[in-house]
């Protein structure tokens, strides 16, 4: 069956942006305060994200949110808005690693198509960036690092809550 589309997106430009999200997820969440990756770090990033490119449906886009999710683990608590810019990447790489999951090399999504969904990532948006405020606030009290992992682990289970599935 072939659709005539008003606004079509190529996979390809899909498979960019998760590569330009991926890279930004993880150079936001090393540009903090603590120690740079080693050379052969970043090349197993590099990899990582060429990988979550080129085989989408591996899921290795939540790879990449767990190894920036980990360095915030380890490190210095960053500023909050560098704490709330990686939150809206962590959202938006695993939607487009979701989205780009759904589709092959030669397949056009439509503008609308997108748009919705990215609709759906800005409702969850809300309340991410508000636990992000309140995790914030909680750094500085004795049991801040429980409430971080606490956070980090309530972000994972949202997410894989309210991402969408692919259907058969």
């Amino acid at each position: 069956m072939t659709m005539e589309l008003v606004r079509p997106v190529p996979a390809w430009a899909l498979r960019a942006s998760l590569a330009l999200l991926s890279a930004a997820t993880l150079a936001v969440a090393f540009a903090g305060t603590g120690p740079r990756p080693p050379a052969v770090l970043v090349v197993g990033f590099a990899a990582l994200v060429g990988a979550a490119v080129l085989v989408p449906g591996l899921g290795l886009a939540a790879l990449v949110v767990l190894v920036a999710g980990t360095r915030l683990l380890v490190s210095d608590p960053p500023a909050l808005g560098t704490l709330m810019v990686l939150v809206l990447l962590v959202h938006l790489t695993l939607w487009a690693g979701a989205v780009c999951a759904r589709t092959s090399w030669r397949t056009l999504v439509e503008v609308a198509v997108l748009l919705r969904g990215l609709r759906e990532v800005a409702i969850v948006q809300v309340g991410a960036q508000l636990l992000a405020v309140l995790a914030m606030l909680l750094v500085g009290t004795t049991e801040g690092d429980l409430w971080r992992a606490a956070g980090l682990l309530a972000a994972i289970i949202l997410a894989a809550a309210m991402l969408p599935r692919p259907t058969a």
